[in-house]
């Protein structure tokens, strides 16, 4: 088992449950486990698609949206 987590979270996300965090734009991410690897599933807010991007960590996975506000 895999698990990495950011500390602290940066003050716009919030960890909403085990698996799951949001930050105040409407953005998610969730965290899914596969063969003892995690994987961490974005969705930016309003997109139609279940999920955007692919990290393989919390960091990268909040650095995705940084990247996107940009």
């Amino acid at each position: 088992m895999n698990i990495t987590f950011a500390a602290p979270l940066t003050p716009n996300w919030q960890h909403v449950h085990a698996d799951w965090w949001q930050d105040d734009q409407g953005n998610d991410i969730h965290r899914i486990e596969i063969d003892g690897d995690a994987l961490y599933h974005c969705h930016l807010a309003g997109s139609p698609l279940p999920w955007d991007a692919v990290a393989t960590s919390l960091d990268e996975a909040m650095a995705v949206f940084s990247r996107h506000a940009a």
